[in-house]
């Protein structure tokens, strides 16, 4: 490969990472705020309405999050496409 090749794959994979973490984040949000509502459900006894509590707003606020980076992206993408 030329070192040309090298530096497009590269590129391209700097555009494409924020796609591609995503999902990651959102399963991670989800993930950390079921573990946040069981502790405080262990805590205060109060059995499963934080662990649920939990849920809900992890699964909110990652889609919030996702929609704001697709935006942001897509802001992006259009900014460069029109300094073209």
């Amino acid at each position: 490969m030329k070192l040309g090749d090298f530096n497009s794959l590269a590129k391209a994979y700097r555009e494409a990472m924020p796609y591609l973490t995503i999902g990651i984040q959102m399963a991670a949000i989800v993930v950390i705020l079921f573990f946040v509502g069981k502790w405080a459900d262990e805590k205060l006894s109060t059995s499963p309405w934080l662990l649920l509590l939990g849920i809900f707003l992890g699964i909110g606020s990652s889609f919030y999050h996702f929609f704001k980076t697709v935006i942001e992206m897509d802001k992006k993408s259009s900014n460069k496409n029109h300094q073209k």
